[in-house]
């Protein structure tokens, strides 16, 4: 496995660097308005899936991306390592969210992987990993004390 270069010479890169590099791009501003770009990533039988969700197909991942960006003030990434093997790429992550509801609107920082299988210069799987509980249950008002009580008397 070797780690891919950031933000480099394409002509420099295997076909998963590449894509990995455009996966970083893409990322790093998400919403409504990029999903053209977030499309061209992903082959028609890609399988997403994250904590909350598995999504099978193009059109129903862009429905799923649509929605959810819809209620986003902002979603963006930062990306802290990325590995690849020629056809598998791993990614390590910090996504900053801001939602109307979730923290009173303040940035939420949530740190992540992803594991992305590609063929022929597209992702067809692609599963995220990160805590749910502090994306959205623990900025949740009156959840959040809940969670934060019962986390405090863990670590007693």
């Amino acid at each position: 496995m070797s780690s891919a270069p950031e933000l480099t010479n394409a002509a420099d890169l295997t076909s998963a660097e590449y894509l990995a590099d455009r996966v970083r791009k893409a990322y790093q501003s998400l919403g409504t308005d990029n999903l053209d770009v977030v499309e061209s990533l992903y082959s028609p039988d890609i399988y997403f899936e994250d904590p909350s969700h598995a999504i099978q197909g193009k059109p129903a991942l862009l429905k799923y991306f649509s929605k959810m960006f819809v209620n986003l003030t902002d979603c963006h990434f930062k990306f802290h390592k990325t590995i690849t093997n020629g056809t598998d790429i791993f990614m390590s992550w910090t996504m900053f969210l801001r939602h109307p509801r979730l923290d009173k609107g303040r940035t939420i920082r949530v740190e992540g992987a992803s594991y992305l299988r590609t063929r022929n210069g597209q992702i067809y799987y692609h599963r995220d990993y990160f805590d749910m509980g502090a994306m959205v249950y623990e900025n949740v008002p009156l959840l959040g004390r809940v969670i934060a009580r019962i986390k405090q008397r863990l670590g007693q």
